[in-house]
């Protein structure tokens, strides 16, 4: 019999952003972070102990020292995307420490990504002001814009995160399904009855032919 597979989602979406970015910006910041090997050994630095390794979800594969696409099934974690925004990381374990371990990481590559927009939000203010010192001749786009990128970094300073992350959701089975493990148990059982039946008919009749 096949070794049981759980499915759990830890499923993410857009909280802020500065304005220059939108949410396809983001989706792809996170989808290189979460893949990337640097990223994820720094945070195993910061994180404490963990069982996770980076060759447990990554994407791409050694064989006979070349480097190969690895299938999705052989991946521990990968990323669904979705239009409706709430995205998420499917992750294929019933460990507990394991789930914990992807949602802490998840947040670590959020938290980076907030400082690395506050930096690109202070480098468009800086920018902004430059190119026009006497804001009495700027028009209403620059000053609607220079306001827009203030107000995320005000946001961002008093706590706001690029993406709400919530917790794994309770570990599913997915295969092999229950109710296909009885049907082919039933299956089973009832053929190796039938088969027992015969084999017994046969070897009493043989028996009654011996005896005559």
């Amino acid at each position: 019999m096949k070794d049981a597979v759980y499915e759990s989602r830890l499923v993410y979406s857009i909280d802020t952003l500065p304005p220059f970015y939108g949410k396809a910006k983001a989706s792809v910041d996170f989808q290189k972070m979460f893949y990337s090997i640097d990223v994820f050994e720094d945070w195993k630095k910061v994180s404490g102990n963990t069982s996770l390794e980076f060759d447990d979800f990554s994407k791409a594969e050694i064989v006979n020292g070349f480097v190969l696409s690895k299938r999705e099934k052989e991946q521990l974690a990968i990323l669904v995307f979705k239009k409706n925004d709430n995205s998420f990381v499917l992750i294929r374990t019933n460990q507990l420490p394991v789930l914990d371990d992807f949602f802490r990481y998840a947040n670590h590559i959020s938290k980076i990504l907030k400082t690395e927009y506050v930096l690109r939000a202070k480098d468009e203010l800086n920018i902004i002001e430059t190119r026009f010192k006497d804001f009495s001749t700027a028009n209403d786009a620059i000053i609607s814009q220079l306001l827009a990128v203030d107000r995320f970094i005000v946001a961002a300073n008093k706590g706001a995160a690029i993406f709400s992350i919530q917790r794994p959701t309770l570990p599913k089975k997915v295969s092999p399904k229950p109710l296909l493990t009885l049907g082919v148990s039933v299956i089973s059982g009832g053929m190796i009855g039938v088969l027992f039946v015969l084999v017994s008919n046969a070897v009493r009749k043989r028996r009654e032919r011996l005896a005559k």
